[in-house]
């Protein structure tokens, strides 16, 4: 079983018990303490709640694919100078993480009341 996770991964601080950090303040949205699809409630949707512009979106949802790449864009990377005065090279890389689900039922709006009088 994996074990929730109780430090920040940014400044090794204490999580509070809803993925903030006492210290630095960074917010962590932990996956794996959701459970996307369970054998113990077959017909259980997962729900997401974001908000875009004006309006707060609710939608089930079903993680069809999650892929990671990683793709180099330079050669040069100022992370400092060597004695002789020459910059370190190295690959920098452009990372994306790429989450696409399924939305298998009706996604409900909600105009945000406090943006709509904005």
């Amino acid at each position: 079983m994996i074990e929730k996770l109780k430090n920040c991964p940014n400044c090794a601080g204490i999580l509070n018990d809803f993925g903030r950090c006492e210290f630095c303040g960074s917010k962590i949205y932990d996956f794996l303490t959701i459970n996307f699809s369970d054998p113990k409630y077959p017909s259980a949707h997962t729900y997401i709640r974001i908000k875009t512009g004006n309006k707060i979106i609710i939608a089930p949802i079903v993680v069809n694919t999650v892929s990671m790449s990683m793709n180099p864009y330079g050669s040069m990377c100022p992370s400092g100078l060597l004695e002789d005065s020459y910059y370190i090279r190295r690959p920098v890389y452009h990372q994306e993480l790429d989450i696409n689900c399924i939305i298998p039922g009706g996604i409900y709006e909600i105009e945000d009341e406090d943006e709509a009088g904005t």
